[in-house]
């Protein structure tokens, strides 16, 4: 199992696997779409990313649960 652990305006985030994501110890649900290669949450609709540490900082910045 591969882990990668980043803080983004004091907030960790933490993916396992390059397919398990949690900020701040909250599982984020995604989304993989085998077409695309893309990941997407429904916590940022109508995006797509293809990594989950962009995805992450975006949700960071953008999601209310977490400013």
């Amino acid at each position: 199992m591969t882990s990668i652990t980043e803080t983004h305006h004091n907030k960790t985030i933490d993916i396992l696997d390059n397919k398990l994501l949690s900020i701040e110890g909250k599982s984020i649900p995604l989304d993989f779409d085998h077409e695309t290669g893309k990941w997407s949450t429904h916590l940022l609709p109508y995006a797509q990313y293809d990594d989950l540490i962009v995805m992450a900082k975006q949700i960071i910045d953008d999601s209310e649960e977490f400013n």
